[in-house]
């Protein structure tokens, strides 16, 4: 990803200013010639430099504070649903959760890195951290993909219906082959996982004197287009469809107050149903756009830059003309392939939990299981319900007792106190029916 065809420039670096070019560099836009041999001591001699690196990694570890504990909430209330009842959507929220929680625990290391100013924290963890994050990266655009055009296919043909198995069976093959992808070539050394400064994190990158490195150096750019840029075009289109879907199968006022008058009331019942079954999809609908747009939002830039980066691969010498510059140089990877991807993925835990009802609940209720919630809400309910029995029928006695106060018999003709309470309605039935109970009884 992102190589320099020239392994070895001899020249040092020739540095040269455009004024007033650029917004977040006041002084200009510096053009770098040579930028291979541009050094960290050289970068840093720029203030701006340093400001914009802990910026990011400030935002890199707040995406870590938020995102991992949002993302695990998620990822419990998601696997303790019932099994047996989870739909497609519900298997891919799963996925989805497991995903961010490890992009957003990835985040840390690229936030340590950035506030020791592009010092690797972890260099022994480097080769594990580019392969998690970039099977992390590419699952969650296949699971957005997929809840994305499942949705969609659901919408225009209404009468069929997606098997969820066998798009998690899908999953499951483009999961192994991702792996095999990423694991086997450093293996065995086809290529070598190493960090660069200039991005900021680590990449594979082919092994000098060695020509079948190149070829899968070739392969792998050609692989990051199509699992990363290509697939924002699908899903947008697909995202478009199911709002224009959904925005035409809202019914009128007019239409449901019509309804209402011709049918009777079986069929109002019938249609009551419908309607709240289709409002229901129709909630769905919008959750899964509104994870949609998020992805979109965030993958829009990565997109864009990849379309640079073949224009410039293809025309120039890396980094030619639009690279040049130390934004685009050593910071368009860095924000579109890294930070825009952890911030993608802490803010779907908060469409989670404003869209969905139960998590809500299930935060509240102290994240327990829904079965032992239903338990515990019975066991609430029926203790609330016997101790509003006890005490009103207690009232129910006391005003028995209040209406003679010169007889002691009519006490004793109560049930004791410790005694089971007899039913409520009974007891004022009898109060209020009976007007012998008020008279003083010999």
């Amino acid at each position: 990803m992102r190589r320099n065809k020239c392994d070895i420039w001899p020249i040092r670096p020739k540095v040269t200013v455009d004024r007033g070019l650029d917004l977040f560099y006041p002084s200009g836009i510096i053009k770098i010639e040579n930028l291979s041999m541009y050094n960290l001591t050289e970068f840093y001699s720029f203030p701006d430099n340093k400001t914009a690196d802990t910026v990011l990694g400030v935002i890199y570890l707040l995406c870590f504070l938020f995102g991992l504990p949002a993302n695990i909430l998620s990822l419990l209330y998601f696997t303790r649903q019932r099994m047996k009842c989870m739909d497609l959507p519900n298997y891919l929220y799963t996925l989805a959760s497991l995903q961010d929680a490890v992009i957003s625990l990835l985040s840390l290391n690229h936030g340590i890195t950035m506030l020791r100013y592009r010092d690797v924290w972890l260099p022994g963890f480097c080769a594990a951290h580019h392969i998690l994050f970039q099977m992390s990266q590419r699952m969650s655009v296949f699971l957005v993909a997929a809840l994305s055009i499942t949705r969609t296919y659901t919408l225009l043909v209404p009468l069929k219906r997606i098997k969820p198995k066998s798009v998690l069976k899908l999953l499951a093959v483009l999961w192994v082959l991702m792996t095999c992808f990423f694991v086997i070539p450093p293996s065995i050394k086809l290529v070598q996982i190493k960090y660069h400064w200039e991005s900021g994190y680590c990449w594979a990158e082919p092994i000098p004197g060695k020509d079948i490195t190149y070829s899968w150096d070739e392969l792998d750019n050609t692989m990051d287009t199509i699992g990363l840029a290509c697939p924002v075009l699908p899903i947008t289109l697909s995202c478009i469809i199911s709002a224009v879907k959904i925005k035409a199968s809202v019914p009128t006022q007019a239409s449901t107050k019509l309804s209402h008058n011709r049918h009777s009331n079986t069929d109002r019942t019938i249609h009551e149903f419908n309607t709240s079954i289709i409002k229901s999809n129709r909630k769905a609908t919008i959750t899964i756009i509104i994870v949609t747009i998020l992805y979109i939002i965030a993958n829009l830039p990565l997109f864009i830059n990849y379309v640079l980066y073949l224009v410039t691969i293809t025309s120039f010498t890396y980094p030619g003309p639009v690279y040049s510059s130390t934004v685009m140089y050593f910071y368009s990877w860095n924000f579109t392939a890294l930070l825009t991807t952890g911030l993608n993925a802490s803010a779907n835990p908060i469409v989670y939990l404003t869209r969905f009802k139960r998590f809500r609940n299930w935060l509240r209720g102290g994240c327990m299981s829904p079965e032992r919630a239903r338990r515990q809400s019975v066991i609430t309910m029926h203790s609330a319900g016997r101790q509003s029995v006890i005490t009103m029928h207690s009232a129910g006695r006391r005003s028995v007792i209040s209406a003679t106060p010169s007889r002691r018999s009519a006490v004793s003709m109560g049930p004791p106190a410790t005694s089971f309470m007899p039913d409520l309605a009974a007891v004022y039935a009898d109060v209020v029916s009976n007007p012998s109970v008020k008279e003083t009884r010999t």
